[in-house]
């Protein structure tokens, strides 16, 4: 399994010694330009950076200049900020959008010859995720759903527009600057896992498996019945036991892959198998010798139970043998405010809960990783952020489609996030596998992986 120096370097975070560095002037350096910047130019654009407010280190440093301010510095790049990164706390800016070009742009307001918007503010206001410390109607669940989004009211939830202004700055750049050589763009899939259930129908107990066997047949549901007492009778295999069979078919292709195991069970929303099991220890075990790669998924009350958070880490991490470092939260259940703060405090070093569970989209403008910035401290943190495009839930139980068109719009998806590079992550639950609930869609998930 991955430590955290190894999925750093999967996560492409580092910059070559020998890339280019670009030194921007400001008149007043903050934590938000110093946060952008790190994210624009190391872990996008992967070159080097340094921040200065003084004039004659800027005029006389040989790095690729940028000027961000209003002032006129000959033979300089410039981009005229506006403001938004010279504040503090969380207020009701939202960002009016020009559109153009089939995308949306922020901070549009003061031009330069050289870039007509500021993209340091754009980006920030969607990778901090300003949006969500704003208030928003969540939904049923407490969540920040998609139609909260400003993409999505500006129709462009299905780009990573922040990546994509990221790009026309380094074209920009490239243009102005002929001598910056910009390292090559690349682009990784990830496969990941939610495992709510472990199993259909083993290891539910007595009590359990007889009354959901008798639940089949009040409903007439007989085609379920049989399967069910197809695999307790030892006959067939288990529709959810994908552990062994997919782990192995994404490590043999070289995806990476994560699962996210559910460790509560009993509640209304927390069914999977006993986490004292030992079917629960052997399919981690399972996961783990074959080459994949095991982080916790928070039950559904944790974003609201500090204590619960911690006691589940704790446990899970002694079910593990090693502390846990990554989780998702179950349901996407999370607060920007306060979910993170507690992963930290518990150390889980990365989340991979930033998407969306009712469609598809770039909730933070972006496919790359992102550190969590605190707006009550104005800090970037520790706590690395993964982002995911689609869940298998939008198109099996929001929008229904057949596994083909699912596959149709994901590789969309996926060549969106090619032109820019960057992550292709997915999430797939291990239900999803099950052919005689979702015709196809396990067959496709391993189709759509694989697709270069």
């Amino acid at each position: 399994m991955l430590d955290e120096q190894e999925i750093r370097k999967l996560l492409n975070l580092e910059v070559d010694r020998a890339a280019p560095t670009v030194i921007i002037f400001a008149e007043q350096i903050t934590p938000r330009l110093n946060y952008v910047c790190r994210f624009i130019f190391e872990h996008v654009l992967k070159i080097k950076f340094v921040v200065t407010s003084g004039s004659d280190e800027f005029q006389a440093s040989g790095f690729y200049k940028i000027n961000y301010s209003a002032q006129i510095i000959t033979n300089t790049f410039q981009i005229v900020p506006q403001g938004f990164l010279f504040g503090r706390g969380v207020d009701a800016v939202v960002p009016i959008a020009e559109k153009k070009k089939n995308s949306i742009y922020f901070f549009t307001k003061n031009r330069s010859t050289d870039f007509d918007y500021d993209v340091f503010s754009a980006v920030f206001y969607l990778v901090s995720r300003y949006e969500e410390w704003q208030p928003f109607e969540k939904d049923v669940h407490g969540r920040f759903e998609l139609n909260q989004s400003i993409l999505y009211k500006n129709g462009c939830h299905l780009l990573p527009v922040a990546d994509e202004w990221i790009m026309e700055l380094r074209e920009a750049l490239a243009l102005f600057y002929p001598g910056i050589i910009f390292p090559s763009l690349t682009t990784r899939t990830i496969a990941s896992i939610d495992v709510d259930n472990l199993f259909a129908y083993k290891h539910k107990g007595v009590l359990r498996t007889t009354g959901a066997l008798a639940k089949d047949l009040v409903k007439g549901d007989f085609k379920n019945a049989a399967k069910r007492l197809g695999v307790l009778t030892g006959k067939e295999k288990d529709p959810f036991d994908i552990y062994e069979e997919f782990t192995r078919y994404c490590t043999q292709n070289q995806i990476p892959l994560f699962y996210f195991f559910l460790f509560r069970s009993g509640t209304k929303f927390d069914r999977t198998v006993s986490s004292s099991s030992p079917a629960f220890k052997k399919a981690i075990t399972t996961v783990l010798n074959e080459g994949g790669n095991v982080g916790l998924h928070p039950s559904y009350e944790t974003s609201d139970r500090e204590d619960l958070l911690a006691s589940e880490i704790k446990c899970f991490s002694e079910t593990l043998g090693v502390p846990v470092i990554f989780s998702r939260q179950h349901y996407l259940k999370f607060k920007i405010r306060s979910t993170p703060r507690e992963l930290l405090k518990n150390n889980i070093k990365v989340d991979f809960t930033m998407g969306f569970a009712s469609g598809p989209g770039f909730r933070a403008g972006t496919s790359r990783p992102f550190f969590y910035y605190d707006f009550e401290k104005e800090a970037e943190t520790v706590l690395l952020f993964v982002p995911f495009c689609a869940m298998d839930g939008a198109y099996t139980v929001y929008d229904k489609k057949p596994a083909d068109e699912a596959l149709a719009l994901l590789k969309n998806l996926k060549r969106e996030i090619k032109k820019t590079g960057g992550l292709f992550v997915t999430v797939f639950h291990e239900r999803t596998f099950a052919d005689h609930l979702y015709p196809g869609f396990g067959r496709m998930y391993k189709t759509l992986l694989k697709d270069e």
